[in-house]
């Protein structure tokens, strides 16, 4: 056999092997974390015609409009957690929010914002939150010194 064809083989059976390397870490990686599943996929069930056509009407992202982080967009999806912490969806440099300021979350009819017992407060359109209130598209929102709002 020519040197060619030895020097192919080799990097052919190098190639195949770091394909099974790959294939096996994989498998790997999925029997010890799991897959990423969809809150959807553990309902069994699928939204309605009516559902979906309702919800077509509901915001769909915040935008950070002042602030530290002005122009930042962060998608509502389930819901995300507001604050300081590195742990919160949507992260505020802002001396005036807390580590975990406020929770965003799905509700029946919309989504609704939630204060975590923050010291400076939550507001929506101006006005202080102390429960967890419905918002819409259009509202403004205030954690701290930073104003959001809400978008299609």
């Amino acid at each position: 056999m020519s040197e060619l064809v030895i020097v192919g083989l080799k990097l052919g059976f190098l190639a195949l092997l770091w394909l099974f390397i790959l294939f096996t870490g994989n498998v790997v990686r999925t029997d010890l974390f799991g897959r990423k599943v969809n809150p959807a996929e553990l309902s069994g069930k699928k939204p309605t015609r009516k559902e979906r056509k309702a919800r077509k009407g509901w915001p769909k992202a915040v935008k950070v409009t002042h602030g530290a982080q002005a122009g930042t967009v962060v998608e509502l999806g389930e819901g995300i957690l507001i604050g300081r912490s590195a742990d919160c969806q949507l992260n505020l440099d802002d001396d005036y929010v807390s580590t975990k300021h406020a929770r965003i979350m799905r509700g029946q009819d919309g989504y609704i914002l939630e204060d975590l017992g923050s010291t400076n407060g939550t507001f929506v359109n101006n006005a202080r939150i102390s429960a967890p209130t419905p918002f819409a598209l259009g509202d403004t929102l205030r954690i701290g010194r930073t104003l959001l709002s809400v978008e299609k």
